[in-house]
């Protein structure tokens, strides 16, 4: 009997210990809610630019980030930036992908503060610095990243 209850529990460990290892990872802002591996982020508050992933066809499928490394200190992924023309203006623009590395780290209260982008957008090489910024809120906090 002893044997079966041990056998039990250590079952139940090996489940809940990697959830609850998950858990702790800090999450990225995508939107308005933070998200541990998120396969879009969506950060600039106007739908001007989305990061997605390789798989994806354009701004209403923006596929699906690859992150190769994601834990307690940083994360880092590649992917695609879909980012709007704004030609003749932003709402009849045009969406363009471009490959985009992604690199989150400063990790604060379980969530990375700090978000490099790194891509090339017509013919040029950009990298945009989004810093989190936390707002006081009727309803309690808002955050939004900031480009440096």
């Amino acid at each position: 009997m002893r044997r079966v209850i041990l056998t039990a529990l250590f079952a139940t460990l090996l489940l809940v210990a990697p959830a609850v290892a998950a858990a702790k990872l800090p999450g990225v802002l995508t939107g308005s809610r933070f998200v541990v591996r998120p396969s879009i982020i969506d950060y600039t508050g106007d739908a001007s630019a989305i990061v997605g992933g390789r798989d994806g066809s354009g701004i209403n499928h923006p596929g699906h980030l690859k992150w190769t490394t994601y834990n307690k200190r940083q994360g880092i992924a590649t992917g695609t930036i879909w980012i709007d023309n704004c030609v003749p203006n932003c709402a009849q623009g045009r969406f363009t992908g471009n490959r985009v590395k992604v690199n989150a780290y400063s990790p604060s209260s379980g969530h990375f503060r700090r978000v490099k982008l790194t891509y090339n957008y017509q013919g040029h090489d950009h990298v945009d610095l989004l810093e989190l910024e936390r707002f006081n809120g009727p309803n309690g906090p808002i955050y939004q990243y900031s480009i440096r």
